[in-house]
Parts: C-alpha cells; structure tokens; sequence
C-alpha cells in the first residue's frame, strides 16, 4: 500500500483503514473535540499554566488541521476518482467540507501572526467551533442525516414552506386581535411571528399571551394545526433515517455477498486449474507411457533379426574350422 493510499484511508475511510490509521483517525476526533471544549476558556480568568497548556494545544491543533488540510487536497483525486486530479483537489476545496477545514486552522494562524487583540482572541475562539463540523465525517448518524436531507429535499421544504405559512398566518391574525389591547406586547406582526413561532415549536414562553377572546381563538386553532403540521417534517425525518439505515444494511448485505460470490469464483478458478493441471500431468503420463511402448516393441522387433545374423556368423565360422581341418593334413 502506498503513503498515498494510507493517508486517504485514514482520513475517509477509517474503517477500512489499517490499525495505525484508525488510531491517527480517533486522534483527530480527539483533536476536534478537545478544541470544542477550549471554547468554554473564553473569559475566563486562567492560572499562567492552564494559558500556556491552553495556547500550546491551540497552537498544535492549527498545526495538525493544517497538514491535515493538504493531506486532503493531496488525496482528493482518490475520492473523486471520476475527475482530473486538478478538478477533484478544486472540487474539495471549494466544497462545504473543504472550506470547513481551511476555517479549522486558518483563522487561528492569522491570529498567531497578527498583533494580539481581546477582539480577535475572543473571534478566533468562537470560530474554533466550526472545528466541530469536522465530526461529521466520523459519525454515521451525522452522515445518514445528510443523505436523508438531500434525498427528502423537496418533502422537507414542503412541509417547512406549510410551517412558515401557518406562522406568518397566526402571526398576522394574532396581532389584529390583540394589538388594540395589548399596544406595548404585540407592537407589530414581528411580535405575533415570534409568539406564532414559541406557539408551532411547544416552547411557550409566557411573556406573550392573549387576553381577548378572538386571540385566544386564534391561539387555540393555531396550537391544533402546529401538532400536525410540526408532525409532517418528523415523519418525513423518522421514515428517511429507517429507510437510509435499511439501504444501508442492505448495501453491506450485497457487499458481503459479492465478497462470498468473489471468493467462491476465485475457489471454482483454483479448482479449476488444478484439474487441469491434473489433467496435463495424465496427458504427459500417457504420452510417456505410450513413447515407452514403443521403444519397447522396437527393441523386441529389433531382437529377431539380430538372431539369424548371429546363426549365419556362427555356420560360417563352423563351415571356416572345418576347410582349416581338411587341409592341414
């Protein structure tokens, strides 16, 4: 595996990421976490120490997002593999995301370099909580919220578009009927959005209520419609997260099953091959088999005719002893 590879597991894909990777991923949630809770430091009067720990910590953490930052626009060309290298590094960089990170470090190296001021100090920390949008890229909550988002969009803004008119409704309606009573309450239909609007939500405050009997009609008219019309996004929410959660399970489902198809595949393949391995070594056996009977059956055709030749020398020799005998007399 290359440093390229790694790095991009660890910081997208953590839990395909090797056990170094997890650990550098749970260190940067740490990380983001830890910043998040600098945050409550803001006004507070610390001991030398505690500042000192408290700007070190700052100042490795601008470091590490730093770094983190170009490692992500290193690696972005592996999580959009579809476009240039170029285009996908601009495609993270000017992504909600990739402007999330540049605000994790950016902002607190402009205040390291820059002349210290309360101002800054106190505007650098609140920006420290944008650090925590980082989480969402480990949560999957976080992550099936926004995929529910995008693909409910159009119900979501329906149901959102309903809610605005019945609290713009209410709003208008409520400051008629209560203004010429109640002038310094419901000064102006401002004031009834924000009664219509602690109303819908169930917040009820207090500190604005009707008194006549046609504001209390629209109050109560108001309250009936809110719980179905609140209901309405809810549902759109619970039934989109149990379906994402289902289609989930379901993709590690086919995951799962294309691994096993894989490795059956690749099992059938080996076995496959050994067959036919099985059956080039009976196919070369036989070949030897029948070259060695051949060999056979030339020597053993060889073997009578050699036997005549071997006769016909020895009658010659006989035939040779017996002139030599004659003649030695």
């Amino acid at each position: 595996m290359t440093a390229k590879q790694w790095i991009y597991l660890a910081l997208e894909r953590p839990e395909e990421a090797s056990a170094a990777g997890r650990a550098l991923s749970f260190a940067l949630v740490t990380l983001i976490v830890a910043n998040a809770l600098l945050v409550g430091t803001t006004g507070q009067v610390l001991s030398p120490l505690a500042t000192g720990a408290v700007s070190i910590v700052s100042l490795c953490s601008t470091g590490v997002f730093a770094v983190e930052y170009l490692c992500r626009v290193w690696v972005a060309d592996k999580d959009h593999p579809e476009c240039t290298p170029v285009r996908a590094r601009l495609r993270y960089i000017f992504s909600v995301m990739g402007i999330v990170d540049v605000l994790a470090f950016l902002p607190a190296l402009f205040a390291f370099l820059a002349p210290e001021s309360v101002a800054l100090t106190d505007a650098v920390r609140v920006i420290r909580l944008v650090r925590l949008i980082k989480v969402t890229r480990y949560m999957r909550g976080l992550k099936s919220l926004s995929r529910v988002l995008v693909k409910h969009r159009q119900e979501i803004v329906a149901s959102l578009m309903v809610l605005a008119l019945l609290c713009i409704a209410a709003s208008v309606l409520m400051y008629e009927a209560e203004h010429a009573v109640q002038p310094d309450q419901f000064d102006s239909v401002l004031t009834g959005l924000y009664w219509a609007m602690t109303t819908v939500t169930s917040t009820g405050y207090g500190d604005l209520v009707p008194i006549t009997p046609a504001g209390r009609l629209i109050g109560f008219a108001t309250m009936a419609l809110s719980i179905a019309v609140v209901a309405i996004p809810a549902g759109i929410f619970s039934a989109g997260f149990v379906a994402e959660f289902r289609q989930e399970d379901r993709r590690k489902a086919d995951a799962e099953d294309a691994e096993r198809a894989d490795a059956e595949a690749e099992r059938v393949e080996a076995e496959a091959e050994r067959h036919a391995a099985e059956a080039e070594r009976h196919a070369a056996e036989a070949e030897r088999a029948v070259e060695a009977e051949r060999a056979e059956d030339a020597r053993a055709g060889a073997a009578p005719a050699a036997r005549p030749a071997e006769e016909d020398e020895r009658a010659g020799a006989g035939v040779s002893a017996r002139a030599e005998g004659e003649e030695l007399p």
